[in-house]
């Protein structure tokens, strides 16, 4: 086995192999060393160990590593080694952890030279105690591999001021167990007087408890162990409980420090070792309350929760009133629009029965003039007609007949107009235009006509003023063509689109100068009319070039 200085632990394998097995500080497993730097080498002869295991103690530049080989069976081979290795600090109670020499007592403890005094490591008890020149050695700092144990178990450790030999069963522990104390207390670095439950000030010695305001929560204490064999040897270890996870080895350091402790209540615990780093049994107490601020005390956090119930009642309470105010207005609403449309169910069954009576009072008005006047009318013709044929009359009275018989005919195809416009059922779009076709026919005999208008008409209910005004429109329209125009041909083309309807007439007589006025009715008639059904109404003429009217009317709204 090979220690090096900064090459880690080294094992000779022969010449068959690779030479040299290495353990270092690299490794990231249980046999990774403490350091690379080996001071010391020493193999247990006397240590608790199997007969199929090896164990070494090497000293390196940081601590102690107990490495333990558990299936030495002989074999050089390093790589079939299983190895676990365990390390050793100033923290589990070393002096120093420059381990600069080891050797082994018959009892398989050992006993360390370091940089700062001798350590006797108990492998039972895995404690250390630490001897210094306050026990008569003549220096501190040891030797690298200078130990030696002869047969007779002296020991012999060569450090920088000469040799030191001891007999190690000649040399026995201290077992006094010390008392230790806190001996000040102080606030932001400032001495402080201590007030207990019972309100009464007191010192760090007398006190068992006290209490501090949240404000006072950065806080030392000082202690120290009532050993005064060496005093410079006693070593400490405090547990804030409440705070602190686990008790902490502070070495020989005999005071601490706590800042931003949160309120709360805590116990502080501090125990020492002898001089000869035996722990004491005795544990000195003490127990701290901070108190909460104000704002954070139980009755404060009463009032939020209070605050917070009220907060989320009145919340739930404004809640549930508007949505009570919201459901009381829908239900008003409901009510309104329940009563808005029995009203309007109403005004339509009021609507419908004033249709129902316009529609009968129109058949009645159309019956009636049909059966009377249109009877009369006809009576009146054909009387006329059979005078006519009488020898006995003469010319004048014969001409004056004739007047009566045409002026008769007229005023029956007049009746008959008015009789189909009155009458309710011809109020359809498709009636209109089989009637305006029929006039045209009527009308327009000795004139070359041309009608253009859609096969498939859709079945739409005309308002009665909308299918009388285009009608006479349409009717003194071509009235005019027959007595003005002295036209030959004759246009008329009906297109339906939506909800309108268009109405082109044209024709290619003499026609007249609109700008200079038209003499007749007829022209303010055919405008009165169209204004009365809100149509757009084109009147256009040139004389020698004939006249052209365009009519737009919506046919399913009436007037406004």
């Amino acid at each position: 086995w090979i220690g090096t200085n900064g090459g880690g632990l080294d094992l000779y394998q022969g010449k068959k192999q690779y030479n040299f097995y290495n353990w270092n500080s690299d490794r990231k497993n249980k046999q990774r060393l403490s350091s690379n730097s080996i001071y010391s080498i020493c193999e247990s002869f006397a240590g608790n160990r199997s007969d199929d295991q090896t164990l070494l103690w090497i000293g390196t530049a940081n601590g102690l590593n107990k490495f333990v080989i558990k299936n030495d069976e002989g074999s050089s081979d390093g790589s079939k080694l299983t190895v676990e290795v365990q390390h050793y600090t100033v923290d589990d109670g070393l002096p120093d952890n420059a381990i600069e020499s080891i050797t082994e007592d018959k009892q398989g403890n050992l006993w360390i030279g370091t940089s700062s005094g001798i350590s006797y490591f108990n492998i039972t008890e895995e404690n250390f105690t630490n001897y210094t020149t306050a026990d008569g050695l003549n220096g501190s700092s040891f030797n690298s591999s200078a130990a030696f144990t002869t047969k007779d178990g002296i020991m012999f450790f060569g450090c920088t001021n000469g040799l030191n030999y001891f007999d190690p069963d000649r040399i026995t522990q201290l077992t006094y167990s010390p008392p230790v104390i806190i001996t000040d207390f102080q606030i932001l670095n400032q001495p402080a007087e201590l007030e207990n439950k019972s309100a009464h000030r007191t010192s760090i010695f007398n006190s068992k408890s006290f209490e501090l305001s949240y404000n006072q929560n950065d806080f030392s204490f000082q202690f120290t162990s009532l050993d005064y064999n060496a005093p410079e040897m006693n070593q400490y270890a405090y547990f804030m409980e409440g705070f602190d996870k686990d008790w902490i080895y502070s070495g020989k350091r005999h005071f601490v420090t706590y800042t931003n402790l949160d309120p709360g209540e805590y116990v502080f615990q501090v125990k020492a070792t002898n001089s000869d780093g035996v722990w004491s049994n005795q544990v000195a107490k003490i127990s701290i309350v901070i108190n909460p601020p104000f704002w954070a005390t139980w009755w404060a956090y009463t009032i939020y929760f209070i605050s917070l119930v009220g907060l989320l009642y009145f919340i739930r309470y404004t809640e549930l009133k508007r949505r009570k105010k919201k459901e009381e207005e829908r239900l008003r609403r409901e009510r309104e629009a329940a009563l808005l449309r029995e009203a309007e169910l109403k005004a339509k069954n009021i609507e419908q029965e004033k249709e129902i009576e316009k529609q009968k009072i129109r058949n009645r008005i159309a019956q009636d003039l049909h059966d009377e006047i249109g009877s009369n009318l006809s009576s009146i013709s054909l009387m006329s007609e059979l005078i006519q044929k009488d020898k006995k009359i003469n010319a004048e009275a014969s001409e004056k007949i004739e007047r009566i018989h045409k002026v008769a005919k007229v005023s029956t195809q007049a009746m008959r107009d008015i009789v189909w416009l009155t009458n309710p059922s011809s109020d359809s779009l498709r009636d209109l235009i089989a009637k305006m076709k029929e006039v045209a026919d009527n009308t327009l005999g000795k004139f070359d006509l041309y009608f253009d208008y859609p096969k498939d008409v859709s079945e739409i209910t005309l308002l009665p003023e909308t299918k009388r005004n285009i009608f006479f429109i349409y009717k003194e329209t071509l009235n005019n063509i027959v007595k003005h125009a002295e036209a030959k041909f004759v246009w008329i083309k009906f297109e339906i689109e939506n909800s309108s309807i268009f109405l082109s007439i044209k024709d290619d007589g003499r026609g007249f100068n609109v700008s200079a006025g038209y003499g007749g009715n007829g022209l303010k008639n055919i405008r009165s009319r169209a204004k009365e059904i809100n149509a757009d109404l084109k009147f256009e003429s040139t004389p020698g070039k004939g006249t052209l009217l365009e009519l737009t009317a919506n046919i399913t709204q009436m007037r406004d």
